[in-house]
């Protein structure tokens, strides 16, 4: 059984800073766009079976996106969450682009934080690319609105994630 542990808001915090802080020695070392890859899990655990599942299948399909092009990567699990690191000789609008179809084609892509970082040190967005925002779990709304007014609670996104999950290893299974 995986370990568990409910981080505080602190911890969460730092671990924003710590991650800022490597992307930055990444950067800086290896002069190619970055991607940093986390998992989007409502709560105060952020280190489980399900942050897991999802985690695992994101680097797969990281790594199967980016084949031969991923020129250093570093895979960490904090109690804060598991960590992706990628840096990638690809231009930076070509790779977000990548990272885009990861995260709105996979079944458990809406649980993928995958970040794209320029060579600078300068996040390319989804709407740079023409993308819309990304849609909230349980209603379908923009994610960023849902979540600052916390129109959902924890329990109800949980229930939408073990849903998302449970989808994806049935077919996964069937396979």
């Amino acid at each position: 059984m995986e370990e568990t542990v409910e981080i505080t808001l602190e911890e969460l915090l730092q671990s924003r800073d710590d991650r800022a802080a490597f992307q930055t020695i990444l950067l800086n070392g290896y002069h190619t766009p970055l991607v940093s890859f986390t998992v989007n899990m409502p709560g105060k655990i952020k280190r489980d079976r399900r942050s897991r599942a999802v985690f695992d299948a994101g680097v797969h399909a990281i790594r199967e996106a980016l084949a031969g092009q991923i020129v250093y990567y570093k895979l960490l699990d904090k109690n804060t969450g598991p960590e992706g690191y990628f840096a990638v000789d690809m231009d930076a609008q070509t790779l977000k682009e990548k990272m885009v179809a990861i995260e709105e084609s996979h079944p458990l892509g809406r649980l993928m934080d995958i970040d794209v970082l320029s060579a600078p040190g300068v996040q390319v967005s989804r709407s740079r690319l023409g993308q819309p925002p990304r849609k909230c779990l349980v209603c379908g709304q923009m994610a960023a609105a849902c979540a600052r007014s916390r129109a959902h609670p924890p329990e109800q996104i949980l229930a939408a994630v073990d849903g998302l999950l449970a989808q994806w290893e049935k077919t996964r299974d069937a396979r």
